[in-house]
């Protein structure tokens, strides 16, 4: 049961990037870099916005994802409480990368340093 929910996931996210770059391939052979690049340009405070409303609601919903699963009988009471004890260095670790690839922290830091040293 488990490999076929990771089989059917995996296939799904498959599936989601498959689209999503037939979708952008089409969209620059229709129309100009330029034009698709103002769309992504627009769209990315809704993105992050999505992002981070994710975060947020993993980090709400993890004591009722974790007893429920606990419920269920697939975890065990051990498994149940360190996985409510890594809840916030899960949400940290999000949040980390969240800045630093999807705000492009290390890249803005690095543009500083360079135009204060010039």
């Amino acid at each position: 049961m488990r490999r076929r929910w990771f089989f059917l996931l995996t296939l799904l996210a498959f599936g989601l990037t498959l689209g999503a770059g037939g979708f952008l391939w089409y969209s620059v052979q229709t129309t100009s870099v330029v034009a698709v690049q103002t769309r992504i340009d627009a769209l990315k405070p809704l993105l992050t916005g999505i992002r981070v409303s994710l975060i947020a609601l993993l980090a709400m919903g993890w004591p009722w994802i974790v007893n429920t699963l606990d419920r269920w009988g697939r975890l065990d009471e051990t498994q149940a409480t360190n996985l409510l004890a890594v809840r916030w260095r899960i949400v940290t670790w999000l949040v980390v990368i969240e800045l630093v690839l999807g705000q492009n922290l290390l890249g803005q830091v690095l543009a500083a340093l360079q135009g204060s040293g010039a």
